[in-house]
């Protein structure tokens, strides 16, 4: 048996399989889409069976735990509240494993190259703040982990829960230094979707610094060299964006994102992080909820041993788990695959990102007209 065989909505891109093969005969190719799938070697490949156990979908009941205790916190450093996507819990989980000598995996945007990267110094963590609405390119990273480990370093993971799923499937039980932190994600566009829609409006530029979010605003933009290229964005943003908007709407993700077995209130890491949705009595917080405040979940006692960790280095407050999974979707349940993204993966990539979008808005707008018109017919 091998992965050569999975169904797209089965493949979350992790690239464990990868990483695992003993025979080297598995390699991540892009489909239409952009999303990378594997193809195996079958000339080579000796049937052992190791890529289909180190595969996190479907999801392992063994992997998952409820979540015991959350917190809403934020980063007592103001530069670094402020300039994280969310409180800056991951910036202050990420300095502590730093200052205690070990290292961080974590997604970059290298200029329009979204990636994982290995952090060793403090004065690097900026290149790991920020969300990135586009599913990251882990290939090599698993390796560089299970190498890390083998030298007797501390590992930080921070990634999709898919990501950190396969990550914790392909080192196996032997993970004392290893500590994962799963993000609530919504789901992932390619990369392919982001280029395509921003060639058009960087007009040749080369941009050297990309971001997704400015404190709570949903505003996408890129920089050539300090100078704002194109800027557009979300939810009263002007102008308006449309990448931003399909992300929002559910409608590009991977096809595993509306499979997701890890949008779940179980969760797969130790420590899972995000935006607090859904915060109870937020006006009685002593900063501004529009700064940002990270929803923390704390899953094994290796999560609950790095959180108190932090705790000089973060204000947190106490909140029960319900509350902080009410609030968010993605801990209840995966996005549903409605009727715009099923039009939309019809159309892309026919059409080019931004009209297979438009495409499947006329066809949510058609939907809505003939729901409107069936309702009055049967008054």
């Amino acid at each position: 048996m091998s992965v050569a065989t999975k169904h797209k909505k089965d493949c979350c891109g992790c690239n464990a399989c990868v990483e695992i093969c003993p025979k080297h005969c598995i390699e991540m190719r892009p489909d239409g889409k952009g999303f990378h799938y594997p193809a195996v070697d079958n000339a080579i490949c000796i049937e052992c069976g190791a890529c289909e156990r180190v595969c996190p979908f479907p999801t392992h009941p063994e992997d998952v735990t409820r979540p015991s205790a959350a917190y809403a916190a934020w980063s007592n450093n103001g530069h670094t509240h402020t300039t994280s996507t969310s409180g800056g819990a991951a910036y202050e989980l990420s300095h502590h494993i730093l200052s205690q000598g070990g290292v961080v995996y974590g997604c970059t945007a290298d200029g329009l190259d979204v990636r994982h990267i290995r952090v060793t110094e403090p004065d690097q963590l900026y290149r790991l703040q920020g969300s990135k609405y586009v599913q990251s390119d882990t290939r090599g990273i698993f390796s560089q982990v299970r190498a890390d480990l083998r030298s007797g370093l501390t590992v930080l993971f921070i990634g999709t829960p898919c990501q950190t799923a396969g990550l914790k499937r392909f080192i196996g039980k032997r993970s004392d230094g290893l500590y994962l932190v799963d993000l609530i994600c919504h789901g992932v566009p390619s990369r392919q979707m982001l280029l395509e829609h921003l060639k058009p409006l960087i007009k040749g530029h080369r941009i050297d610094a990309l971001s997704f979010r400015e404190d709570m605003k949903f505003r996408l933009r890129a920089k050539e060299k300090g100078t704002t290229i194109y800027t557009g964005g979300a939810m009263g943003v002007q102008p308006h964006d449309l990448y931003y908007d399909a992300f929002l709407e559910g409608t590009t993700y991977r096809p595993s994102c509306y499979n997701c077995g890890y949008s779940a209130p179980q969760r797969v890491s130790d420590i899972t992080i995000g935006d607090f949705w859904g915060l109870q009595d937020s006006d009685r917080l002593p900063r501004q909820r529009e700064d940002g405040v990270s929803a923390i979940l704390i899953n094994t006692p290796k999560g609950e041993e790095l959180i108190e960790a932090i705790q000089p280095q973060i204000f947190s407050i106490r909140r029960p788990v319900e509350e902080a999974i009410a609030g968010n979707s993605q801990l209840r349940h995966p996005t549903r695959r409605r009727l715009p993204a099923r039009v939309f993966s019809l159309l892309y990539p026919t059409l080019s990102f931004d009209n297979a979008f438009q495409g499947a808005r006329v066809a949510r707008k058609m939907q809505s007209l003939i729901k409107i018109i069936r309702n009055g017919c049967r008054r």
